[in-house]
């Protein structure tokens, strides 16, 4: 499935556009709600019976009403749940070692159409594509992510954070370095901005669907994307 679900043999996916990252939550309240969705969906939910997907949704819906969101109009779709069952880590940090995404995906139900039981509906959850999903290199930035990511909370901000990757292109591209040099010669440049990102604290949270409200400055990409990391503009490390 490309970006949102990558190769089969990395762990983890992304499932920002669903709209679990527009909630006001603690990265360990994120994973508690998925592991909640997915049980209850499993207990509940019986694909021979598609009136219980619409039940799901009804007690999902009732039971995470007056969760805090980022921002009022999007949505937050309780049929996205843990896909796979997760996988032992390391870290102390609250992570999310399994793929998440859309529980009542056609693959799964065997039904087209089966999305209609969402909020958005089928014809929109299987033809949105976010803006690094289009890109002419989106194969090899999900190369990139599915290598840097440890988890689906990582994996999902890189995905879904379209502003960084337009900096880096544009830094990249201003440094006089040809794009199809990249995710080769390059990708360790690639690498250690978004290391910096994720030590900054940088667009973590995201839905896809965030939008530049005002015009880029008439400074150079190595300035804005310094300023976009919180870093000096004559930081080494650029």
């Amino acid at each position: 499935m490309g970006l949102c679900q990558p190769s089969a043999d990395v762990p983890f996916s992304c499932g920002a556009c669903c709209g679990l990252f527009n909630l006001e939550l603690k990265p360990e309240q994120f994973r508690t709600l998925l592991k909640e969705r997915t049980e209850t969906f499993k207990e509940s939910v019986d694909f021979s019976k598609p009136y219980t997907m619409a039940e799901f949704r009804k007690v999902r819906e009732e039971a995470e009403k007056n969760f805090i969101k980022k921002d009022p109009l999007t949505y937050n779709c309780p049929f996205l749940g843990m896909l796979t069952e997760e996988v032992e880590g390391t870290s102390p940090e609250i992570k999310v070692r399994s793929r998440i995404g859309c529980m009542i995906h056609p693959v799964y139900t065997g039904d087209p159409r089966s999305q209609n039981y969402s909020f958005y509906g089928a014809s929109i959850c299987q033809a949105y594509d976010c803006r690094n999903k289009e890109r002419n290199f989106a194969d090899e930035w999900e190369n990139v992510f599915s290598e840097f990511a440890d988890d689906s909370f990582s994996y999902s901000s890189l995905s879904s954070d379209y502003r960084s990757i337009d900096l880096i292109e544009g830094y990249l591209t201003e440094k006089g370095i040809p794009s199809s040099e990249w995710f080769t010669n390059s990708r360790e440049i690639i690498l250690k901005i978004l290391k910096i990102k994720f030590e900054q604290n940088i667009s973590l949270w995201n839905t896809s669907f965030e939008l530049d409200m005002e015009s880029p400055p008439p400074i150079s990409y190595k300035e804005r994307l310094a300023k976009w990391l919180g870093l000096e503009s004559d930081d080494p490390r650029l």
